[in-house]
This record gives C-alpha cells, sequence and structure tokens, in this order.
C-alpha cells in the first residue's frame, strides 16, 4: 500500500494490525515491523509545540503491546511480509 497524505489511519490499521510487514521507507531502507496500531497524536521528539502526525505504532517482537512509532510522511509503502504471516 502506497502511503500519501490522502492515506487514514483506518486504511493502514484494517491492512495491517496485528501484522509482521515490510515498511519501504522514503530515504529508501526497508524495516521489517509488527505493527500493532496506528496513532493521529504521534511527535517525532515528543515536545510540546510539536505537531501531532499520523503514524504507526510497531516493535520488533511480535508482542501486540505498544512500541516505537514512524509518521506516516516518512513511509513510502507497507506490505504484508510474506514470510511472517
Amino acid at each position: 500500500m502506497k502511503i500519501t497524505s490522502k492515506t487514514s489511519l483506518w486504511d493502514v490499521e484494517s491492512h495491517f494490525a496485528f501484522s509482521w510487514v515490510i515498511v519501504h521507507m522514503k530515504d529508501g531502507s526497508k524495516l521489517h515491523l509488527y505493527i500493532v496500531d496506528v496513532d493521529d497524536e504521534f511527535q517525532r521528539n515528543d515536545e510540546e509545540d510539536e505537531p501531532e502526525l499520523k503514524a504507526i505504532v510497531y516493535n520488533t517482537t511480535g508482542s501486540n503491546s505498544y512500541g516505537n512509532g514512524i509518521a506516516f510522511d516518512d513511509i513510502d509503502s507497507i506490505e504484508l511480509d510474506p514470510d511472517k504471516n
């Protein structure tokens, strides 16, 4: 799924929540992650005046507990990891 400014939280959550995925970043890197949830109040640096962004919430353990976040703005696309699903 290509991630654009029009991609909704529901689009990502409904396709990828509780799934292992490959996240293709805009910088060209690929990450193998487990998506737990989505968030519409993500801040990169947790500073008071920082804008809130849409983000995925992930971990690398496969646990359904929360982990780190990555803003939609940094993601090019997400796909299910065929080796883990």
